[in-house]
């Protein structure tokens, strides 16, 4: 519990410093700890929280209750993955001194929303009724635990980056959805994969994506490269689709005519690194067929495929391109008396 109440504490001056005009509001949801908002649906009806503002979600041990968006705004929080000792999703060392993530139990994106941002969380789900269009709702260094689901309407502009699906999809079967990306994510499990046959329009890109054990991927109208599919047993279903230089574990996978540069029946024990934390397990091995396989993208010329290739790579742990503190001393004791003490703590900003 001191813990929480002095990260807390140092998480506040730091980003008081880095308050311009929009402002920072705290949420936290720990007993006796005093931050702006303890939930979410408070910070949303709030009169004083405006378009523009950033909601920080702060380390907690309890999940956030869930909530409706109808405001343009930023939530962030510290990342995923954080403790190294944690058994079922091992995470990475000396990235951020709370091992505790930040995590919302659900949020319903509604017309008000458009323009908001997602970084750094862990969302149990996301449900999109918001029609106006575009939405340019993006969602980078996420951990999806419910996955994302659109309503049947009509979407445009939703980018996904850097994030990773635990055994969640993206669910767009019906309605219509245009200038959809998504990059440099993992899908994990038997249901992390992308139900998207709603898709319209060219401007739609799967690119640079890892997917293990995913199943029924269908996509629609959109341009697919450089990605890695390890499930051998079903096939991913293209519909008018630009497919190059993607690589499939299923030998038989059915390719389009245009498809150049494809991979099949790839021996995925020669793909990955296979250990190490939750998400860092699926970076390449040395000689792995995913090397230099990639579409050239922009200045790098024939990227690595995969969520780790390419111009903007995923980032272990989706830590948010904001200062954290990745780690503190204070004292075991002070003498009786004293009013002060000294603590001494290292933050870094990460890309």
């Amino acid at each position: 519990m001191k813990k929480f109440f002095l990260l807390a504490g140092i998480a506040t001056i730091i980003f008081s410093s880095f308050q311009a005009q929009a402002k920072i509001w705290r949420i936290n949801n720990t007993p006796g700890l005093t931050a702006d908002f303890s939930n979410f649906s408070a910070a949303i009806v709030s009169a004083s929280v405006v378009d523009g503002d950033t909601l920080h979600f702060e380390s907690s041990g309890i999940d956030y209750a869930g909530a409706t968006l109808n405001k343009r705004l930023v939530i962030i929080g510290l990342g995923f993955f954080l403790d190294p000792a944690n058994v079922t999703t091992p995470g990475n060392a000396g990235l951020q001194a709370a091992t505790a993530e930040s995590r919302i139990s659900s949020c319903t994106i509604n017309n008000g929303a458009n323009g908001s941002k997602f970084l750094g969380i862990a969302m149990g789900g996301i449900s999109i009724n918001a029609s106006p269009n575009p939405l340019n709702i993006t969602f980078e260094k996420v951990y999806f635990l419910g996955g994302i689901n659109f309503a049947n309407a009509s979407h445009s502009n939703v980018t996904i980056r850097k994030s990773f699906f635990n055994n969640s999809s993206i669910q767009a079967p019906n309605g219509s959805l245009s200038n959809f990306v998504v990059e440099n994510s993992i899908f994990v499990g038997f249901s992390a994969h992308i139900n998207a046959g709603a898709l319209i329009g060219s401007a739609n890109v799967i690119r640079n994506n890892t997917f293990i054990s995913s199943y029924l991927n269908t996509l629609a109208n959109c341009y697919v490269a450089n990605n890695i599919a390890s499930d051998p047993s079903y096939d991913w279903s293209f519909t008018n689709c630009t497919v190059k230089n993607n690589l499939f574990a299923r030998a038989s996978q059915p390719i389009p005519v245009t498809g150049t540069d494809n991979q099949v029946g790839v021996n995925m024990a020669n793909v990955f690194v296979g250990t190490g934390s939750a998400d860092a397990r699926y970076q390449l091995k040395a000689g792995s067929p995913a090397i230099a396989a990639g579409l050239t993208i922009g200045t790098v010329v024939t990227p690595d495929c995969g969520a780790f290739g390419a111009t903007d790579p995923y980032k272990l742990s989706g830590i948010p391109n904001i200062p954290s503190i990745y780690s503190y001393s204070v004292p075991t004791s002070i003498p009786a008396g004293t009013a002060t003490m000294n603590v001494t703590f290292s933050t870094r900003n990460t890309n």
